[in-house]
């Protein structure tokens, strides 16, 4: 039986992201998209900003957007100019959102450490150089937001789910990875420290490890 959504984003929370790296090989973003703060596991929708300018005023607009349980998701051209950093977050959590991912630098990473335990935040980097309130979006509107982006090698729509933790950012798409693999996950994760404590009782690995 299909999951509900909140069911889909109760197991993904659960779901160790790894484990899901045994059974699936695409949506996982490169390696140079990291965790700047230690939060707990991220889920949750994509909101999308392709940010093709250093433009603060389209990432307030996309703040100003953000519902309870969205993931804000940048694209900042060049990755020249942070878009995001304390006010920003301070923002995003006032708007309910689980998380924010820049495939970009960002910036006041102390401030978005002490924010860990409210809103984990991936980057590729930090910079102190900031977006400015320069209004060079203004004529697309709200054009740059919700759209279908790339980032760290992965294609990124609205509504994709968006998980993260310290090994990196995992994109899938709104109905998850599937029942069938998320189940497989979930028990690989519950039959793992029984497996552990195997190998540490000293049972030779010839009768645990499979080869073929």
């Amino acid at each position: 039986m299909s999951r509900s959504t909140e069911e889909l984003i109760t197991a993904l929370k659960t779901v160790e992201i790894p484990t899901l790296g045994h059974f699936l090989e695409d949506g996982f973003c490169d390696q140079d998209l990291r965790p700047v703060n230690a939060g707990p596991q991220l889920v949750g929708r994509a909101r999308t900003l392709d940010l093709t300018q250093p433009d603060a005023f389209a990432v307030n607009r996309a703040l100003l957007a953000l519902e309870p349980g969205d993931v804000l998701v940048i694209r900042v051209a060049g990755r020249g100019h942070a878009p995001v950093g304390a006010v920003t977050a301070h923002a995003a959590i006032a708007q309910g959102a689980a998380g924010i991912v820049v495939d970009g630098p960002v910036t006041d990473q102390a401030a978005l450490r002490e924010l860990q335990d409210k809103l984990p935040v991936f980057s590729t980097g930090l910079t102190a150089r900031t977006t400015k309130r320069s209004g060079a979006l203004a004529g697309e509107a709200d054009g740059a937001l919700d759209r279908t982006i790339e980032i760290a090698g992965v294609t990124v729509r609205p509504g994709d789910l968006v998980l993260g933790d310290a090994q990196g950012v995992l994109i899938l798409p709104p109905t998850g990875p599937g029942d069938d693999v998320l189940d497989a996950a979930l028990a690989s994760d519950a039959a793992e420290p029984a497996l552990v404590a195997r190998i540490a009782s000293g049972e030779p690995l010839s009768e645990i490890l499979a080869t073929e």
